[in-house]
């Protein structure tokens, strides 16, 4: 557990710590004296320090921007102050959140979809050495002794396996027939009668 512990305060060290000035300047923007600057950042550290893992953190600076001001609305909740600024849409802009929007999180979710759909058709050996080295990252060496094959039938199953996904990406996807509708008052051919 202490090697958990250590590898979380080392990320905090390393990807929040750098951006304390920036959420800083943010606080006294946003609540100006209304709150304890120093107290907020605290417990946002304490909060995240807490955390069993970051491994579930994608971007560190969003979620401890998001972290800090939960942190000051909830202290501004126990002292019941009145004057809660909202945080508008545009004050949110100067807070980068780099996770992919929804459209391009759907996206590359059908895509998966459709990589993981290809890669059932191989067969098992093939699969599973595709999934061992580019997925789990494990080495050659390393496949090969747990499948139990020789270090050039894995290298052989990369090339095939991922020539056979890579050639099977870049085809278009076949698309579902659509019925043919004609527009209300459009001749459907020469020799119809106009449709009303």
């Amino acid at each position: 557990m202490n090697g958990e512990r250590d590898r979380v305060a080392a990320r905090v060290a390393r990807e929040i710590l750098p951006h304390e000035g920036l959420v800083r300047n943010w606080l006294r923007r946003q609540w100006g004296s209304v709150i304890d600057i120093d107290d907020v950042i605290q417990e946002a550290y304490c909060r995240i320090a807490s955390l069993p893992s970051l491994d579930h953190i994608d971007n560190v600076r969003s979620y401890f921007f998001r972290t800090v001001q939960a942190v000051a609305t909830d202290n501004l909740r126990r002292a019941k102050v009145e004057s809660i600024r909202r945080v508008t849409e545009i004050d949110w802009l100067n807070v980068i959140d780099e996770e992919p929007s929804a459209d391009r999180a759907l996206e590359a979710s059908q895509e998966l979809e459709r990589v993981t759909s290809l890669l059932s058709r191989l067969t098992w050996t093939c699969r599973r050495v595709i999934e061992l080295r580019r997925i789990e990252g494990l080495s050659q060496k390393d496949t090969a002794r747990l499948l139990g094959i020789s270090e050039s039938v894995v290298e052989n199953h990369i090339v095939r396996g991922l020539k056979s996904v890579l050639n099977a990406v870049q085809e278009p996807e076949p698309r579902t027939t659509e019925a043919k509708v004609t527009p209300l008052g459009k001749r459907q051919s020469s020799n119809s009668k106009w449709r009303r």
